[in-house]
This record gives structure tokens, sequence and C-alpha cells, in this order.
């Protein structure tokens, strides 16, 4: 037995049986667009979900729903297999993040700013060793520190 309804946006009368009956319903895609679109429908769309921080919410959901999913050995596998599977162009990471700035954090003992740039003294973006690694205040220092090697080595490596 189907029922008469009407679009929740342009108000057209559909038919929809009692189980296909929704919170909202709408008679084609473009309703559904314009009733979700907050351009069209400033005051509508308010009401909708607000999906601000919605990847924390689904991590912590996935911790609750499968806590043994993401074990630190299940990680630790699934990092020993993509390491060193690319072709060597990008720096290695640790669960995500760049590795030479975790032996840095490590070194400093406290985290790094987002302005701290950490450069590789032998140029090697792999060799993440305590000694090979020099922590910048910004990426202007950075460039500045890279021009000045590059004058050093284009004068014949006369330090001056």
């Amino acid at each position: 037995m189907k029922l008469q309804i009407t679009c929740d946006w342009c108000g057209k009368p559909i038919s929809r049986s009692p189980s296909q009956i929704k919170r909202h319903n709408f008679c084609c895609r473009s309703c559904l667009a314009s009733f979700s679109s907050k351009s069209k429908n400033p005051e509508g769309y308010s009401g909708l979900k607000d999906f601000t921080n919605i990847s924390k919410h689904m991590t912590k959901l996935n911790l609750e729903m499968n806590p043994d999913r993401m074990s630190a050995s299940t990680r630790e596998k699934l990092r020993m297999t993509k390491l060193d599977s690319g072709k060597g162009v990008s720096y290695r990471k640790l669960y995500g993040r760049h590795e030479h700035r975790v032996a840095a954090e490590k070194m400093l003992g406290r985290h790094l700013t987002q302005e701290e740039v950490v450069h590789h003294v032998d140029g090697d973006k792999r060799n993440n060793t305590p000694d090979n690694l020099m922590v910048l205040p910004s990426q202007s220092a950075h460039a500045a520190l890279h021009k000045k090697l590059h004058d050093f080595f284009m004068m014949g490596g006369d330090a001056q």
C-alpha cells in the first residue's frame, strides 16, 4: 500500500511505501541536492548533521567497536610492509609522521612546532641519526641555509 506524501523541497506529490518514508523525502536527486545546499537552503542546511571533526569521532568509534584491530603489533606489521616500497623520493614515515621529525623531537626532548623545519646535514633524507639533523626555526631560515651552502660550494668550498 503506497502513501501519498510531498517532496520536502518542491512540494510535488510522490507515492512511497511506508518502509520508504524517511525523515526527508524527495521526488528527485536535484531536489535532494538543492535541499542539502548551503547556498540554496541556508535555514534548512543548518539543521543537517554537523560533520565537523568527524574523523576524530570515527577514530573513537573504531576503537570502541574493534579495539584489537589496530594494535601496536598490527600497526608495526603494516608499517613494515609499506616501508621502502616506494621510489625513495619522499621522507620515511613512522605511523603517519615523518621519521626525521620524530627523531628531532626525541633529540630535543620536546615536540616541534609547525613552523620548525628539520634539515639533513649530509643531504640524505633517509639518514635520521641525531648528528645528521639540524632544527631550524622556519622555512625561510632553511632556505637561507641552503642558499649559503649553495654559494659556499659554488665558490669552490672556500670558507670566508
